[in-house]
């Protein structure tokens, strides 16, 4: 086993807690280290806040292309190319990446890249993704550890492959008809396009990829969906049923454990 390193603070996972803790708490003089696996920042600059918004900005500017004529431009035909939409999406993600680094080195907290586990009291093993291991400890421990999409429970659909939020905006092609599961925030702001800080995020997913062009439909077992006119504008189509596999959402009128059958229908 490797000999302990001591810090002052350290904290498991540099998503958007950790690393603020992280870059504070060196500033101010603390040794501080941060442990991450994988996404260098956390979720929001690699996989969900700041990449969706970008593609959303790609579809927008779809949107107005397509409907161009309507304000007096005159257009040819038009394509999305999703390898273009992924390349800048992902330069994009590069950049914040080197800008976490750059700051990780301004503040003088050190990134340690592994996957960590307690072996003792306030004592974390890191297995290192370069390899080897390293043994921390410290009397101030702060975990930071995130979250992560889960599948629901309905008869079928983990043996389908669906996409969670994280596939789905690494798809570099139009796929010929897209199911979204879910009204909330993140499915709805997908299928059509609009303000993502005022969606439901099926909402938002559904918006988002009709306005590139995708056909699709949304699927949610929640009330006010069905007076969703903002998606009927945007040509999304909307079901909502009660019978089918259960899929254990709550709705505000207390409809936990409603049932729903998707249903899929090409625009």
């Amino acid at each position: 086993m490797s000999q302990p390193e001591h810090f002052e603070m350290l904290i498991i996972g540099s998503g958007e807690g950790g690393k603020y803790l992280a870059w504070q708490m060196a500033k101010s003089g603390h040794h501080t280290a941060v442990v991450e696996r994988k996404l260098i920042g956390g979720s929001c600059p690699n996989t969900n806040c700041l990449p969706s918004k970008n593609e959303i900005w790609s579809a927008k500017v779809a949107d107005l292309v397509h409907h161009a004529g309507r304000f007096g431009t005159v257009t040819g035909p038009t394509t999305t190319d999703m390898k273009q939409v992924q390349a800048r999406k992902r330069g994009m993600v590069e950049d914040m990446i080197a800008k976490h680094l750059d700051l990780y080195k301004a503040s003088g907290a050190e990134l340690i890249m592994g996957t960590g586990r307690f072996i003792a009291t306030k004592t974390i093993e890191v297995e290192l993704n370069d390899g080897g291991t390293r043994v921390l400890t410290s009397e101030r421990v702060a975990l930071n550890l995130g979250t992560h999409a889960t599948i629901p429970d309905i008869p079928g659909l983990v043996a389908a492959a669906p996409l969670t939020n994280v596939e789905l905006l690494e798809l570099d092609r139009l796929p010929e008809h897209l199911i979204v599961l879910g009204g909330g925030y993140v499915g709805g702001s997908g299928a059509c396009q609009r303000n993502p800080h005022e969606e439901p995020a099926g909402a938002n997913a559904a918006r988002n990829l009709r306005s590139i062009s995708w056909s699709t439909t949304l699927a949610s077992s929640l009330p006010p969906f069905e007076k969703r006119s903002d998606l009927r504008r945007a040509s999304i189509s909307l079901k909502c049923d009660v019978a089918g596999a259960p899929i254990g959402q709550s709705g505000n009128d207390g409809t936990a454990g409603k049932n729903l059958r998707v249903c899929c229908e090409h625009n």
